[in-house]
């Protein structure tokens, strides 16, 4: 029968011989390291829309929402089509709100900022807004009885004390401890927060959010041309490694919450490392937005007059109108005007500034998403787990 066991929350120490170290040296270096983006900033942006559907679809699966990328892709570049929202099922509602959530985190965090209970609170309210199955019966406060967590031998502390752990947890978070340990805090709140599980529902896609929100915190920025997040596919990747990781580190000991840390932030740096490629334009080009073009191309989604402007597009990152001629050789001026106009009108050209000149590729909510998807997941930046026709049980 699960117990609990109170165990202080407090910062572990590894010897200058454990692995944990080196991944933390790695991830310092990452932090610290100013990244040299090449990548056209309104495409940079569309990216980062990119991610966080995959970051939230990969939160909410984790939670066994059986929505797949697919599904939810395709509902989104319906509903500028219909000009009504398609997000009408709980499950898309779900991945829709941590989304909502995740730009939560973004505008009330930047480096250094102070995560607050409130902050927490209002995380938990988003994400479980107007939703039937996932929902919570007290949106954005504790719960006030007793909860268990399925297939745990842990047991979560009484009702009455969640406040007090959840300060406590605050606390250590914007505790100004040496900066060594930013990261290891990261990894300890996240499991804490999990221990105390402080409300009736929605505690795994709030502590995601959370994690999220540690790293802009502690100094991985997400504005501008800094960097793409996505630590939930740490976890999504292998749902059941993920909670056997927690289980191991209810335990309370020292070695059990290093080897936690030791998972979380490999996790974490393995994931830095490969979505930074993404800054660098010769690369996105190459391996991503041209096989999307080729994509749309060879299933009919897109003209051969149309793939040839968008390729110059992706080629230049940012095309000023008569880059683009050359694309359309036997075209009168006339037509290649209303060439551009109806990309335009499609969202697969957009302009970077309203009724102007100059374009780059568009592939938000626009038929190209359906190839850029499999561009990133051929590239390894997309989970199989999140595709795959239902969660595991």
């Amino acid at each position: 029968m699960p117990t609990f066991v109170h165990h202080d929350l407090r910062l572990v120490n590894p010897s200058f011989a454990s692995p944990l170290v080196d991944v933390v040296t790695d991830l310092e270096h990452l932090r610290r390291a100013q990244l040299k983006a090449t990548t056209p900033w309104p495409v940079f942006k569309q990216l980062k829309q990119v991610f966080h559907v995959l970051e939230s679809l990969a939160s909410a699966r984790i939670e066994g929402n059986h929505t797949t990328l697919t599904d939810y892709v395709e509902a989104r570049i319906a509903a500028p089509a219909t000009g009504q929202s398609a997000i009408t099922s709980d499950s898309f509602r779900e991945i829709e709100n941590i989304e909502r959530a995740m730009q939560q985190v973004e505008s009330s965090l930047t480096p250094g900022s102070d995560i607050s209970e409130k902050i927490i609170r209002g995380l938990h309210s988003t994400t479980v807004d107007s939703l039937e199955r996932e929902g919570d019966r007290t949106p954005g406060a504790y719960r006030n009885d007793r909860v268990s967590i399925v297939q745990a031998n842990h047991a979560p502390p009484e009702f009455i004390q969640v406040p007090g752990y959840m300060t406590e947890l605050v606390n250590f978070i914007n505790r100004a401890d040496a900066p060594k340990y930013d990261l290891i805090k990261v990894a300890l709140a996240h499991h804490r927060f999990a221990w105390v599980h402080p409300f009736f529902n929605g505690n795994g896609r709030v502590v995601r959010l959370l994690t999220y929100a540690m790293l802009i915190k502690y100094g991985f920025r997400v504005d501008m041309y800094d960097r793409l997040l996505n630590p939930a596919a740490v976890f999504c990747a292998d749902r059941n490694r993920y909670y056997s990781m927690l289980a191991r580190a209810d335990e309370g000991t020292d070695a059990s919450l290093e080897e936690w840390c030791h998972y979380v932030l490999v996790g974490v740096r393995d994931e830095i490392k490969k979505v930074d490629r993404l800054s660098d334009h010769a690369y996105l080009t190459s391996r991503i937005l041209l096989p999307a073009l080729a994509y749309a191309r060879e299933r009919q989604l897109v003209t051969a007059q149309e793939h040839a402007i968008l390729t110059v597009a992706v080629e230049k990152g940012i095309a000023k109108a008569r880059d683009l001629e050359p694309a359309m050789p036997s075209r009168n001026a006339a037509h290649r005007t209303y060439q551009l106009k109806k990309l335009v009108q499609n969202r697969m050209l957009l302009p970077t500034k309203e009724n102007g000149r100059r374009y780059t590729i568009g592939f938000i909510h626009a038929t190209l998403i359906r190839g850029v998807i499999p561009a990133l997941a051929a590239e390894g930046f997309i989970s199989n787990a999140l595709n795959t026709a239902a969660a595991e049980a």
